[in-house]
């Protein structure tokens, strides 16, 4: 009698673990059917926007080269807001379009010999006016004249143009921001750091986790929270780390390292 008791709730549960196996592969299946629906949505949504918002921007630009007719200085100040109001757009749709093509294993590096010295020098340069307005200083600082690295340098570049704006960004005014270049034996280390307010250690965790913002976000409104996803997907695929970290003095640094070269040797011009 025990015996058979023993084999009737050995089958009851044998059947409640088949039933619960299923149940969940079922929901399984339907959340990676629901994300595939989600995916492809936002991807027909980006792209419908995008044609659009380059329109825009053309006809802001010709508007502001007065192609139309001469422009009063109010009108010239409302064409010039609108167009850095659909340039961010214009961004956040890339953006949102570089992780999604990121996700779905579409991106392949392009690797090529350049120069990581002057492209650090050019993107400071490109983003000046960002920190001129905040009355901070940029200091680029580097151990020699010229670094040839092997990577991909489009992909690099918006990794630190991504890193430098939020340094900008974030923080404070009268502030100096350093951009720090280390050389190892194999690897280039590049750190960015600001000071600004600190940010907690549980969101340090997850801070390049996709859609994640820190709380202490000057645009944390409008911020998709994809840039440092983004950014970490791109050191990743050139089989480097990213970090970041935040102290008590308000000194934050968001920085990475990667393979100098994966091909051949780096190249080094001593200053």
């Amino acid at each position: 009698m025990n015996l058979n008791l023993a084999i009737a709730i050995l089958l009851v549960a044998v059947i409640y673990l088949m039933i619960k196996n299923i149940s969940l592969s079922h929901n399984i299946k339907k959340e990676q059917e629901h994300e595939k629906l989600k995916q492809s949505f936002l991807a027909n949504l980006v792209h419908d926007l995008k044609t659009p918002t380059n329109a825009q921007l053309s006809t802001l630009q010709m508007l502001n080269n007065e192609t139309f007719g001469r422009l009063n200085s109010e009108q010239r100040e409302m064409i010039s807001l609108t167009h850095k109001s659909c340039k961010y757009m214009s961004d956040l749709i890339g953006t949102i379009m570089d992780t999604y093509t990121h996700d779905n294993g579409e991106v392949h590096l392009q690797k090529k010999d350049f120069d990581i010295i002057e492209l650090v020098e050019e993107i400071s340069e490109e983003l000046k006016s960002l920190y001129v307005h905040n009355h901070q200083k940029v200091e680029f600082r580097k151990e020699c004249a010229h670094y040839i690295i092997n990577a991909d340098k489009l992909q690099i570049k918006r990794v630190l143009a991504n890193l430098l704006t939020n340094a900008i960004t974030y923080g404070f005014d009268n502030t100096i921001i350093s951009i720090n270049l280390k050389i190892y034996n194999n690897s280039l280390e590049i750190f960015i750091k600001n000071v600004s307010k600190q940010i907690p250690e549980k969101e340090l965790k997850t801070i390049f986790d996709r859609y994640q913002k820190t709380q202490f976000a000057k645009y944390n409104k409008t911020g998709n929270g994809l840039g440092l996803y983004l950014a970490k997907r791109i050191i990743e695929l050139h089989e480097g780390n990213i970090y970041a970290k935040s102290f008590d003095d308000g000194t934050c640094i968001f920085g990475f390292n990667i393979p100098t070269s994966l091909d051949s040797n780096p190249k080094l011009v001593s200053a």
